[in-house]
Formats: C-alpha cells, structure tokens, sequence
C-alpha cells in the first residue's frame, strides 16, 4: 500500500489512472467508458489495498482542480456559435434537458438522501445535464466534494450511468427498439467532421497551455473575490460559468487562439474523479447508495420518454435524439465519440456544441436546485 503521506507515489498512479481513461477516449470502440474507467479503477486500488482512501493530497487536487478546470472546459463555449451551427440538436438538446428536469421533480419526492436531501439533488441532476464535471462543480460549490456520501453517490449514479450508455450504443442496432425511440431514423452520412473536443485547431504550444491555464486562474481569483463579496460559497461557480462563457461568446478570435486548454480542463476533471474513485467504498455503496440508484434510474427514464415524445411531436431524428440525450446526461466526448461511431459524422461537431453547452448551464441549474428544494 502506498502510504498517505507519499504524495508522489500517490500523484504518480493517480495521473497513470487518468492517462488510462484518457486514453481510451481516443479509440471508437472504448472511448464512451474513458471516465468510468478512471472511477472504477481507482476504486479497485483502493479496494485492494493499494492507494488509501484519505490523504492530504486529495483534498488539494479537490480544492483547486475543479474550479480550474471549468473555465478551461467553458472557454469553446461560445453561444453564438453553439446557436448558429448546431442546427436542430440545439432543439433536441432542450428537449433532453426538460426530460432530465421533470425526471428530478418526479423522483426528489420519492427518494431521500438524508438532511441535505436538496443539495444532492442538485448535484446529481447538475451531472444528469452537463456530465461529470457539473457533478464535480456543484459538488464544490455547496461543499460536498469531500463527504463521503459523495463518493457514494458517484458510485450509485455510475451504477445506472452504464447501463443507459450500453443501451444508447446497442438500440441503433435493434430494428425494433430504435423504431419505438424514434420512428424517424434518417440520417446524413457526409464526409467526416472533426472529432477533437471543442473543434480546436491550430498547434498546441507551451505559451498557449501556460496562458490558458493563467486565464483560468484569472477567473477563479475573480470568481473567488465575487464569492467572498456575497458571502455566498456557490456563487464562486456561478461567476466562474458566467465568466467563462462570457469570454468565449465576447471574444471568440482571442479564445481561439488558445489551444489544448479543453484537454488541459479534462486532465484536471479527471484527476478530481481519480480522488472520488479512491474513495468509492463499493460495499458501503451497494449498502448506502439505492436511494442515489432509484433517483437516478427515474431521471433516466424520465429523460428517454420525454426524448422518444417529444421527438415524435417535433420530428426529430433518431440519431439526433441519441446523440442529443447522450451530450446531456453523458457529456460532448462521449456525445462526438458515439456520433463518429455510428457514421452520423455530420451530428459530431453538433454534438460537441451542445455538450459544452450542458457544461454553461448545468451548473447554474443544478446550484439553483440546491438551494431551492
């Protein structure tokens, strides 16, 4: 076992974990499993014995990763752009997030997660909107990126997460199940688009990762002045989205011209969920963590009716609808990577639009929700 104290050993694994999950995200037929790869791996090192569960360098990777990572992820978030170029996902994208909302208000009274009930509906719904960084975000933002319970939770969710992910790749390939999802099935098949997150072109260099990197923590300080101002410890992360896309949608030409900060922004995410797998308890979990399953299995349910409804009322495609509800509940990578799977290379780059788009706006809607329930 590596001792909790032996901060390199411990960084050493971690950043291999994630280079693992990392990866993945770059082969066609592992790339949906990339995050959950990290997860679960970290948590059978731990499980064995190998890394420990609590150490002074988690709590450091969880104070200042995250908040740095989220303008890095935001800062292709130009909505300019995701509203003129994602054509008819950006519709269906809405109808995902509606689906998502009215499964969380149909299962917060049927679930119960003790004393802060609400505030871990809002992290989870925030994850169920714009991926595992939102969960990580508002998990922050109302100070439960350390409780235990979280990595239950992160553990629980996961437990539906994969089997949602497994039947979105499977239905395009069961005549009878993707027609009852959608009976509109047409899709382009046109010359393939980029698959790189955020559509990032242009060379990767050390002065462009170093003034990304200073930006971000440019708009942590200032998000952080914000938040000591109100005295509110979430509006930190609602100044740090509101920041992030405002750069992005106002200064796009600039913004462009820093490359690989949306790679750098994923490094640390997933460094964070390296931490939250170490400390996943799988028999705690199996134990504590149904009422996080039952939630989480009605949003998804909830989501797949009012997509498959509300597809058949708007006509949208199949292969719109899926990559749509994947980009929600699941995030942009996963979203590109089942389009460019699929053939729907032309719903890649949409794909990815809307998913950074969940990025903008889960966190507010999962923070506001933790605070109102």
């Amino acid at each position: 076992m590596i001792d909790a104290s032996n901060n390199s050993g411990l960084l050493a694994v971690l950043i291999a974990m994630l280079t693992l999950g990392i990866w993945m995200e770059t082969r066609p037929r592992l790339a949906q499993f990339g995050v959950i790869a990290i997860v679960l791996g970290c948590a059978l090192l731990s499980g064995v014995g190998l890394l420990p569960r609590e150490a002074d360098l988690y709590g450091v990777i969880v104070a200042y990763c995250v908040p740095l990572a989220i303008p890095l992820l935001l800062f292709n978030a130009n909505l300019i752009k995701i509203w003129r170029e994602s054509g008819r996902v950006f519709f269906a994208f809405l109808l995902a997030v509606i689906g998502v909302l009215l499964g969380a208000f149909l299962a917060a009274p049927l679930t119960d997660f003790g004393p802060d009930d609400g505030v871990w509906t809002g992290i989870l719904t925030a994850g169920y909107i714009g991926g595992s960084a939102n969960t990580a975000a508002v998990a922050a933002a109302m100070d439960k990126a350390d409780e235990p319970f979280m990595a239950i939770a992160v553990a629980s969710a996961y437990a539906v997460a994969v089997p949602f992910m497994a039947l979105l790749l499977a239905m395009p390939g069961i005549t009878w199940l993707w027609r009852l999802f959608s009976p509109n099935t047409a899709h382009a098949d046109s010359p393939d688009e980029e698959l790189e997150a955020g559509s990032e072109s242009g060379p990767v260099s050390g002065f462009s990762l170093a003034a990304s990197l200073a930006l971000s923590a440019l708009v942590f300080w200032i998000s952080d002045w914000v938040a000591n101002l109100t005295s509110s410890g979430p509006m930190r992360y609602v100044a740090i989205s509101v920041l992030s896309v405002a750069l992005a949608t106002l200064f796009p030409r600039r913004m462009q011209q820093l490359q690989g900060h949306y790679d750098l922004g994923r490094i640390l995410i997933y460094l964070f969920f390296a931490v939250i797998g170490v400390q996943i308890n799988f028999a705690l979990a199996i134990a504590s963590g149904g009422q996080v399953m039952l939630y989480a299995a009605i949003v998804v349910v909830t989501h797949l009716l009012v997509m498959s409804v509300g597809g058949r009322v708007f006509r949208f495609t199949g292969p719109e609808l899926a990559v749509a509800s994947n980009a929600c509940v699941l995030g942009a990578p996963t979203a590109a990577a089942m389009a460019a799977s699929k053939g729907w290379h032309t719903l890649v780059t949409p794909g990815l639009l809307v998913g950074v788009l969940g990025y903008a706006v889960a966190n507010l809607i999962g923070i506001t929700l933790a605070q109102l329930l």
